[in-house]
């Protein structure tokens, strides 16, 4: 009787060690190795950037009063005028900024959201375009743009390829402070009036001179990358276009003759468009 209980026991005391040791073996082995289903995108987010931007643009240049005309395309003057030639030129510089947006993970594969920023910039670009103007001589218009700053408010939209990684398409509004100069250097004392409008013109100084400072308005679009190096700490690249609307600038004649208004030329440029290649970091709260 004594040996049936004594066998009982050890039978007993042996399953609860085989037991123990399987539990302490296996939960530790699937910590390791258990994949994380998602990575929780959900919620505010504000970060940093910095990147370079470039874009193409063009300019096209009319006389706005009689004067004005008879000296360019309106052949007037000894020698006569010459119309000035519409020019492209080039815009590209540096930016940096900062932006802030909101996450909303609609599941572990879709995101939706919203973000602004706010870019500091030196994108600019500068022509010349060579002409005659009537009573003075060859002389060249020389023309300059600079986006001092822009911003955009935009949607977002992405999926999650994997817990750390999403890819993303955005769209929306955009603006910008952009600054123009124009400049018409003299080579000769002598002037031009018509029509009740005149220029006078002093070798070594401006003829023609005028500049505007304007903010501007339009749309962006693009696609970028983000990668979670942490849970809150982001990694993103982006490449953003960046459409904003033409701006307008008139070039005043800088002195007159007699009791006559200033004459002017102004200055068409066309749409400001530029692609934006940025690098950042954002923290998620």
């Amino acid at each position: 009787m004594k040996k049936s209980i004594a066998c009982i026991v050890a039978l007993f005391a042996f399953g609860i060690a085989n037991a123990t040791a399987e539990e302490m073996a296996v939960p530790p082995s699937q910590y390791i190795t258990a994949r994380v289903p998602y990575l929780a995108w959900t919620g505010f987010y504000v970060g940093i950037n910095g990147g370079y931007a470039w874009g193409n643009s063009s300019v096209a240049f009319t006389g706005n009063d009689p004067a004005a005309l008879a000296g360019t395309c309106g052949g007037g003057g000894v020698p006569k005028g010459q119309c000035i030639n519409s020019v492209d030129f080039r815009r590209d510089g540096a930016v940096a900024g900062g932006q802030f947006g909101f996450n909303w993970e609609v599941n572990s594969h879709w995101l939706v959201g919203a973000e602004a920023d706010y870019q500091w910039s030196n994108l600019d670009g500068s022509v010349s375009s060579a002409f005659r103007l009537g009573n003075v001589g060859a002389t060249n218009m020389v023309a300059s743009q600079t986006v001092d700053s822009f911003g955009t408010v935009r949607a977002r939209a992405g999926v999650l390829l994997a817990p750390p990684l999403l890819l993303y398409g955005t769209g929306g509004f955009a603006f910008g402070q952009v600054h123009e100069n124009l400049n018409v250097p003299a080579v000769a004392t002598k002037g031009l009036v018509a029509g009740g409008f005149s220029y006078a013109c002093t070798i070594g100084t401006s003829c023609f001179a005028g500049s505007a400072s304007q903010t501007l308005f339009g749309w962006s679009a693009g696609a970028g990358a983000e990668y979670a190096i942490t849970t809150n700490l982001i990694f993103r690249t982006e490449l953003l276009y960046v459409h904003l609307s033409a701006p307008t600038v008139t070039a005043t004649a800088t002195a007159v003759t007699g009791a006559t208004a200033p004459a002017a030329i102004v200055a068409g440029f066309s749409p400001v468009y530029f692609a934006v290649m940025r690098a950042g970091l954002n923290y998620r709260f």
